[in-house]
């Protein structure tokens, strides 16, 4: 089944170099960054050629300031760099290119809380409609928008592997804050929600692969009492889930955190057999970094 995998995402890729969201559709520095750090990390003429193909597309769409946009269509630097800075420092190219990319990262502040916001966390809690800290700074969707949880994780992973290369006190200080913002999120029994934990008083459940995510994130942490405690969480999550981006994320993180990931790799393969991931590049990326025991990549 992993060689389907593997020969499904060669077959996918663009004429340019990259992946889009599904094969044929435009190249995006998301999908691109998965899957050639998915083939560069094989060794056949095949997976070569592709990885060496989409290497060159991420390198020629770094932007002068150090980021990557998301696409040709939105063409500011986005949170995607995270994820092209990942994919070039774990297969050992284009260290320049990636250095700069973190460098970026560590310039990128999400919005600032407004006044009213600060007072209120401050003195009256209870009257705000999320529960969270507003306070504590990890990376946005877009600009000039405030933090979330997925970008916050993909650059904690990006900047932990290139943490010997970037300014020393301000990189371990804007790296803990972001920890700090990612355990702040976290559901009250364990994991992660796509948005906050609390809204309007209600709480909000989390989900597996946001879960996931954001346990390989904090990897370098395994002992903590939230880390544990969302651990089982995912685990009872697992019970239910059934999409392939879940059960591949999730596939890397039990194996991040010393799991024997066999059980996950063949729910993986059975729902590739089944549906093909529906086409989707980014699911088929990530399942075959979990089929072929790329966990370490995610660790820092």
């Amino acid at each position: 089944m992993t060689r389907l995998v593997e020969e499904y995402l060669v077959a996918s890729q663009n004429g340019d170099g990259g992946w889009g969201a599904q094969q044929g559709r435009a190249s995006s520095t998301e999908v691109t960054a998965l899957a050639t750090l998915a083939l560069g990390r094989l060794d056949t003429p095949a997976t070569r050629r592709g990885a060496t193909h989409g290497l060159r597309w991420l390198a020629t769409r770094q932007h002068d300031d150090g980021g990557w946009p998301v696409s040709a269509r939105v063409d500011d630097s986005s949170w995607a760099t995270a994820l092209a800075v990942l994919a070039l420092e774990a297969l050992g190219r284009e260290p320049a290119r990636a250095v700069r990319g973190a460098r970026w990262l560590l310039r990128r502040l999400p919005r600032a809380p407004g006044a009213t916001v600060s007072l209120l966390h401050r003195f009256a809690p209870s009257t705000l409609a999320v529960r969270l800290n507003p306070h504590l700074k990890g990376w946005a969707w877009t600009a000039d928008a405030t933090s979330f949880v997925e970008p916050t994780c993909y650059a904690l992973l990006a900047l932990k592997r290139l943490r010997r290369h970037l300014p020393g006190a301000a990189a371990e200080e804007r790296i803990a804050e972001a920890e700090r913002m990612v355990y702040d999120r976290m559901c009250r029994g364990g994991g992660w929600n796509y948005g906050n934990s609390t809204v309007l008083g209600a709480e909000l459940w989390p989900y597996a692969d946001v879960t996931a995510l954001a346990l390989l994130a904090l990897a370098d942490h395994p002992r903590r009492e939230a880390n544990q405690q969302s651990l089982g969480a995912l685990r009872g999550m697992l019970r239910h889930v059934d999409s392939g981006l879940s059960l591949a994320w999730a596939t890397l993180c039990v194996s991040a955190y010393g799991d024997d990931p066999l059980p996950w790799r063949g729910r993986l393969t059975e729902r590739y057999a089944r549906t093909g991931f529906l086409g989707e590049s980014r699911a088929v990326a990530l399942a075959l970094l979990a089929l072929t025991g790329a966990a370490e990549v995610f660790r820092a």
